[in-house]
């Protein structure tokens, strides 16, 4: 190529004046009573003039054996990366594809992954920013994070439901908040952060900040810390506390009773995700709704459309079957473990 890269399908594709899952058929051998021989020869014969070799896709273009999608998620543990594997899981499935679990941090881990197996196609929820990007010959969707550049991704619309919250607790006469943060480094936590201080900033509540990892241990250890710090008199001068994720809701659980302090009577507390984790505290977690197993599924059904128009990069457009970032709403849920602040 005269750009110096090396040719791809969509270059034989242009050339050759059909679309790239029509050059995927033909280089899959499954062109047969689907793809005209005429067709078939344009598509040789413009792969053959541009050089192209099917080789650089063989994990997705490969004849026989099962084709696989490589799901990647930084932590099988925590409930929401268990379901946003069980929702992409199940759409693979039900398009006959096979899954392999990775459990990385960034993309230059999951590329590591791919590149020792046949791997078809990666889908990568929640990893931190930074890294090379996957090879072009493997088509990749991001869940819940900035996609490289030439990649789809799914994100939740979570903005707007973490305004309500905040108003919701504004409405209660909370004036000073925390917010303990996740210090994972991905797009989806420094949004929440912005929504959170812009909400805060628009009715002049005070606010203090704490960042742990994602995790039941360490967020009691950081809540603990906060509450102790900051305790004037037996009470901090927050009455409530803003979580990044409803695990790190129930570290503040553990680190206010650990004081003597009642969740709502002392301190509001409030999650994001919804896992089951959130009905199983007393009291029940308000927290804002993040359907895990939607995000895994939508994921995958982008993933899979773009396979099927050849591998190819996602185009971008809301028509676009691979294309651009498609955000999925989210809502707060009221429960119990928001109140109005104790007086006095």
């Amino acid at each position: 190529m005269s750009n110096g890269r090396p040719p791809t399908s969509r270059d034989v594709a242009r050339l050759a004046g059909v679309s790239q899952s029509t050059v995927s058929l033909v280089f899959r051998g499954a062109a047969s009573g689907r793809v005209g021989e005429r067709t078939q020869r344009a598509v040789r014969d413009a792969a053959r003039q541009l050089g192209f070799r099917p080789n650089a896709d063989a994990r997705r273009l490969r004849v026989g054996g099962p084709r696989m999608v490589l799901i990647a998620v930084p932590d099988i543990v925590n409930p929401f990366f268990a379901r946003v594997f069980t929702g992409a899981r199940a759409a693979a499935r039900e398009a006959g594809f096979q899954v392999v679990l990775s459990v990385q941090r960034d993309l230059e881990s999951v590329a590591a992954d791919v590149a020792g197996q046949q791997i078809d196609a990666v889908l990568a929820c929640s990893l931190e920013d930074g890294g090379r990007p996957l090879d072009d010959a493997v088509p990749a969707v991001v869940l819940d994070a900035e996609p490289p550049q030439g990649q789809g991704s799914v994100r939740f619309d979570i903005a707007p439901a973490l305004t309500e919250l905040v108003e919701h607790l504004h409405r209660l006469g909370h004036r000073s908040i925390a917010h303990l943060r996740s210090e994972v480094g991905t797009a989806t936590f420094r949004e929440r952060a912005e929504a959170v201080d812009a909400a805060c900033a628009q009715r002049g509540m005070s606010r203090v900040h704490a960042a742990c990892a994602l995790d039941l241990d360490a967020a009691r250890e950081a809540a603990a810390r906060l509450l102790s710090a900051q305790a004037d008199g037996g009470r901090p001068p927050f009455t409530a506390v803003v979580c990044d994720d409803d695990v790190l809701a129930v570290g503040v659980y553990k680190a206010a009773r650990a004081l003597g302090l009642s969740v709502p009577g002392d301190l509001s507390v409030t999650g994001i995700d919804n896992v089951d984790l959130a009905l199983a505290v007393t009291p029940e977690l308000t927290t804002v709704d993040l359907p895990g197993e939607e995000l895994g599924a939508t994921g995958m059904r982008r993933l899979l459309a773009v396979l099927e128009e050849g591998g190819g990069a996602p185009a971008t457009g809301p028509h676009a079957a691979g294309g651009g970032c498609v955000r999925l709403p989210a809502r707060l849920l009221i429960r119990d473990s928001t109140a109005p602040p104790a007086r006095g």
